[in-house]
């Protein structure tokens, strides 16, 4: 047993240093909830009055049920504001899966309207090459390989940053937006994390959402005030966070129930810092009125509305400053949805705090907890790479031809100290699907992956002279 975890383990470093992990392996949307298991299959529970479920079914479920034939999933995101709501999917060879309300077009099929929603998942047309998504209220993000972000659904706000207001049944490219690497939907506004550490937001400023100083709504992406070296941000519903390299944490917006964490209930147009708060991870989730973040130490913290104990302390007590989550450590994700949150440790359990009343705990059960609860019925959670450490890398060598059509690579070798090296290719789920030790010095060495279907595959290979990892494409 000690040996596969240290196997596990180690794969998942592999894939750290190789490929950034970008998705959520868990999902809190208006009232329900999504999880991928470790099969890399999905569950769902909660409400389910437009099919956000996906079982094919609108009746509500406070026991995980299954996502109708979505497999080799890697992340997931829960949209709407209670009743009215979708799910997104995203699998690994890059492309986009979603089920639920199209009353705005938010599933990227092409149609619109009650009529047209769906309680089974379907792909979102035009989309490849797809590393993150994000659902909003009534709209949905997804952020292609390349940096480039694309907007569907809902856009009365400005939401989808196309400089329009004009609702979309096809994901459409935000313009002048570029070196993205992260994006966040809020249930009315969209942010977007460039690779320079800078902020970018659109939609929805009612309460000042956007961060420019202003609460004049944007239907083009611009620029929030005042913030560098930004590694994480996060979406509520009229707010906003960033989590800078120095741990600090920054939120924006409303403030009505001390959502942003100033010790006040006063809104704000440009970030402020969370008071008496370091030591943030990129582990941070903005629910409707609710932030929870995760320290570098495993604790969970919590702050602003707390009606329905969703800050997890034993307590309905609001907070405009954090407080701590009782009785959790070892934490690797955690979402926040309208009035509850849910979590999942390292060990692949899964938790939850908060309001209950349509099952979105998971527990079986309609019960409000106020501390955090395992839901034992929840499949153990896919894990990923957040809190491992990273491989150094400390040579290069050539791959070619790369993307390769055909799936055949060849690897430069020459004038490398590489006999008795170990090389292995993994899918994008971790598979093994190809390994080798060097036992001869080659100057070439071929990859054959004409077997294997097309998407993005992971090179490792581990020497004397360090470690080195390569991405892999097959068209």
């Amino acid at each position: 047993m000690k040996k596969n975890m240290q196997k596990i383990i180690y794969l998942w470093m592999v894939l750290w240093i190789c490929h950034p992990v970008y998705g959520q392996r868990i999902a809190a949307g208006g009232w329900h909830s999504l999880v991928v298991c470790e099969d890399s299959t999905v569950k769902a529970f909660g409400e389910n009055a437009t099919g956000q479920l996906g079982n094919n079914s609108t009746d509500d479920s406070n026991v995980p049920v299954t996502a109708i034939g979505l497999n080799g999933i890697i992340s997931v995101s829960a949209g709407g504001d209670q009743l009215e709501a979708h799910s997104m999917a995203l699998k690994a060879d890059g492309t986009v899966w979603c089920w639920g309300s199209n009353l705005y077009g938010g599933l990227g099929n092409g149609l619109t309207g009650t009529n047209n929603s769906t309680k089974i998942p379907v792909q979102t047309l035009l989309l490849t090459n797809i590393k993150a998504i994000s659902a909003g209220g009534w709209h949905s993000v997804a952020l292609k390989q390349d940096g480039s972000v694309w907007c569907w659904g809902w856009n009365s706000d400005g939401q989808l940053g196309d400089g329009s207001n004009t609702d979309k049944s096809i994901a459409n490219q935000v313009p002048n937006l570029n070196n993205i690497k992260q994006i966040a939907a809020g249930t009315y506004h969209t942010l977007a994390l460039k690779q320079d550490g800078t902020v970018w937001a659109w939609g929805d400023n009612l309460y000042g959402q956007l961060g420019d100083g202003t609460t004049i709504d944007r239907n083009s992406p611009v620029q929030v005030q005042g913030l560098t070296d930004v590694i994480h941000i996060a979406a509520g519903r009229f707010y906003s966070l960033a989590i800078k390299s120095d741990g600090t944490v920054w939120c924006w917006g409303q403030n009505l129930y001390g959502q942003l964490g100033d010790g006040s209930t006063t809104d704000r147009s440009t970030p402020v810092q969370v008071q008496n708060f370091l030591g943030a991870t990129a582990m941070a989730s903005c629910g409707a009125f609710h932030t929870v973040v995760v320290k570098n130490d495993g604790s969970v913290w919590a702050w602003g509305r707390n009606t329905y104990g969703n800050l997890g302390n034993n307590t309905v007590n609001n907070s405009s400053l954090p407080v701590q989550m009782m009785g959790i450590n070892d934490v690797a994700g955690v979402a926040a949805g309208t009035n509850f949150t849910i979590l999942y440790k390292t060990d692949g359990s899964f938790w939850g705090c908060g309001r209950n009343a349509s099952g979105q705990l998971g527990d079986g059960t309609f019960t409000q907890r106020n501390e955090l609860t395992e839901a034992t019925p929840v499949c153990k959670i896919l894990q990923h790479t957040s809190s491992l450490s990273k491989i150094l890398t400390n040579f290069s060598i050539s791959v070619y031809p790369n993307p390769s059509p055909e799936g055949v690579f060849y690897i430069d070798l020459a004038n490398l100290d590489l006999y008795h090296s170990k090389i292995a290719i993994y899918n994008a789920l971790g598979q093994i699907v190809y390994s080798k030790e060097i036992g001869v010095v080659n100057n070439k060495l071929k990859i054959d992956l004409t077997a294997e279907p097309s998407g993005f595959y992971y090179l490792h290979l581990k020497g004397k002279q360090g470690n080195f990892c390569q991405k892999l494409i097959k068209p």
